[in-house]
């Protein structure tokens, strides 16, 4: 049993060490940054000064054999200031245990330094992460063994003496029970420290954050808050909020209805995200707050934990956009054209109304994803887009994808003759989008000025100009193919003298007379009648003989005499026209060479006394009795 003298004496001295330990955590409280080289010595001297007034302090087990508990911050300064702090001290003790000399002085310096020792090995074992209890127990253990191991280079006398009174056992208890209790204080005061640094680290974190976090009791009041909460609730910082609630800062209004969402909380403390509003300065803030609760270490529920943001731009921008998209909306419903999109693998994402106007068996309800080739083909089976009569309805569908994921331009001609053109521009995902836009009238305007362009306004048969490139593609043709090829140049007799006589209004009507008369003795539309210039008019006639022009031209001067149109300025007495006729040959060069032939003709039709037939070639004349009897083979010909 420890004698009580002793054990007033391990507690002094235990009271001194606390103290020594006390007095480094506080500095290290106040000193921060890292543990420089300056730091650990002067750590390393604050424990070799705690030994060495430990050793003026002993208690005394026997006479003559005295014990400290030197080893204690000797072994511990290790954990704090690592082998130099530990170096310092063990040299500071060894100076005191020379000052204080006498017959142990060595063996005493020989422990200082056993327990310089284990205060290093100590250091190393906790850097690599042995700090739990039994690691602590095992560390004091092994600082005890070093009063054990002085114990066994005493003298034999002295030795014996404790061995015999079992008070080596006291002095083992008594160096283990300090290092215990001096290597607990310092694993916790690590522990405070590490929690308070993170502690701070929370705190700032929390601080930093753009959105409000607080903390309510079940009263609704703040046990805390941040900057930002004081900053949104308009409270002077966040310091002010604690103990006040939201009837502090919001109306009444404001107030009572986020009052009942906590409560309504309460009843069912499961994590939730509201949207709230409240009114400041005439504008309407919105919230969006998640709220979770508080529990205590028994699990009691304490309070409300919120976090809130402020969404009042994100809702602004979210009104904005629906009205966007409304307008968008509306102006894709509304304009002219048909619109559809389509994604980077060819299905279809967006139409408007249009696009299902233009394309009336598309369904509005199921093609939402349907490929471009699906809705082109559906359309050409069903007839309701036309496609060239040289195309199959596969390769052109083919055709129509290329050139839609090309952005060509194409048009498209859909039933009832309606037209509607095709504008596509790439997107930047490989989708598309394309604008369809009726053309019907452009193009019949087109076909319009085409007509006014290629027809004569009086007759409505084709002009000088038109006849003169559907002789050479007529004549072209022909010649390729080794067909037939036929002429009639035309020219009504005595035409200035029956203007002049009759007047141009008449003239008109007889030209127009004329030309009715040619169309209808024609094979239309394989034979081409144009009006030539003036009172001239020619007949191309495609794969026709000589013969069979022959003829044609024979029963239109029959028709044109059949008219009776009287014209008192011919000898005629009634209006009539001359013909000439050329057929083309191998001894043809081009159709500049038929046509002077043919012109040729006329003037020799004219030049026989006029309402004559003359062929290119000079044939015997028949009257129009041989005519009916005789086929017209004769190159001159004529009406009698």
């Amino acid at each position: 049993m420890i004698a009580p003298e002793l054990l007033i004496a391990f507690l002094a001295q235990l009271g001194v060490i606390s103290l020594a330990l006390t007095i480094c955590s506080i500095v290290r409280d106040r000193v921060s940054g890292d543990l420089t080289l300056t730091r650990q010595v002067a750590s390393g001297m604050l424990f070799g000064s705690t030994a060495a007034i430990l050793m003026q302090m002993p208690g005394e087990l026997i006479n003559g054999f005295r014990f400290d508990l030197r080893i204690v911050p000797l072994a511990v300064v290790g954990l704090i200031s690592g082998p130099v702090g530990a170096a310092a001290a063990a040299g500071l003790a060894t100076v005191a245990r020379f000052w204080i000399g006498g017959a142990g002085t060595v063996l005493g310096i020989a422990g200082i330094w056993i327990a310089c020792g284990v205060s290093i090995a100590g250091y190393h074992f906790a850097k690599r992460g042995y700090n739990s209890t039994p690691n602590v127990v095992a560390f004091s253990t092994l600082n005890a063994g070093v009063a054990l191991l002085i114990l066994f280079l005493l003298p034999a006398s002295v030795r014996g003496a404790l061995v015999d009174g079992h008070l080596y056992a006291a002095l083992l208890l008594l160096n283990f029970g300090g290092t215990l209790i001096a290597t607990f204080f310092i694993r916790i005061d690590v522990l405070r420290r590490k929690n308070a640094q993170l502690n701070e680290l929370h705190k700032q974190i929390v601080s930093a954050l753009p959105d409000a976090l607080n903390v309510k009791d079940l009263e609704g009041r703040f046990l805390l808050a941040n900057p930002a909460t004081a900053k949104l609730m308009g409270a002077y910082d966040a310091a002010s909020m604690i103990g006040k609630s939201d009837f502090d800062y919001y109306s009444a209004r404001d107030a009572s209805q986020f009052w009942e969402q906590e409560q309504a909380f309460l009843r069912n403390p499961q994590p939730v995200v509201l949207e709230q509003q409240f009114e400041r300065d005439g504008n309407v803030i919105w919230l969006n707050t998640v709220k979770a609760p508080y529990f205590d270490e028994a699990g009691a529920l304490k309070g409300i934990v919120s976090h809130t943001a402020n969404i009042s731009i994100q809702k602004a921008l979210q009104a904005e956009l629906i009205s966007t998209q409304v307008l968008l909306e509306t102006a894709m419903t509304e304009m002219a054209d048909g619109l559809a999109m389509f994604d980077w693998e060819g299905r279809l994402i967006v139409w408007n109304r249009r696009y299902l106007e233009f394309f009336p068996y598309v369904d509005e309800m199921t093609c939402k994803g349907c490929t471009l080739p699906e809705l082109l083909t559906a359309g050409v089976l069903r007839g309701d887009i036309k496609i060239p009569d040289d195309s199959s309805p596969l390769t052109w569908v083919q055709e129509e994808v290329e050139r839609s994921q090309a952005a060509e331009q194409s048009e498209l001609m859909l039933s009832g003759g309606r037209w509607v053109s095709k504008t596509t521009r790439a997107l930047a995902d490989g989708g598309w989008v394309t604008l369809y836009a009726d053309i019907s009238d452009k193009r019949a305007a087109a076909r319009q000025l085409e007509s006014l362009a290629n027809r004569d306004g009086l007759t409505d048969l084709l002009n000088r100009r038109s006849f003169d490139r559907q002789l050479e593609g007529a004549f072209e043709a022909a010649k390729r193919a080794s067909h037939e090829f036929s002429l009639l140049m035309i020219d009504v007799d005595y035409f200035k003298a029956y203007n002049d006589t009759y007047g141009h209004p008449a003239g008109d009507e007889v030209l127009r007379q004329v030309a009715a008369v040619l169309q209808s003795g024609c094979r239309i539309p394989a034979d081409i009648v144009a009006r030539y210039g003036g009172e001239e008019f020619a007949v191309i006639l495609p794969g026709t003989s000589e013969d069979a022009a022959h003829a044609i031209a024979l029963r239109l001067l029959a028709a044109v005499r059949m008219l009776e149109i009287p014209h008192v300025a011919s000898p005629k007495g009634r209006v009539t026209m001359s013909i000439g006729l050329a057929s083309m040959d191998h001894t043809i060069g081009d159709c500049h060479q038929l046509l002077t032939w043919c012109d040729e003709a006329l003037y020799a039709a004219k030049a026989a006394g006029r309402d004559k037939l003359r062929a290119s070639q000079a044939r015997p004349a028949v009257n129009m009795g041989q005519a009916r009897v005789q086929q017209p083979r004769a190159s001159d010909l004529s009406m009698a």
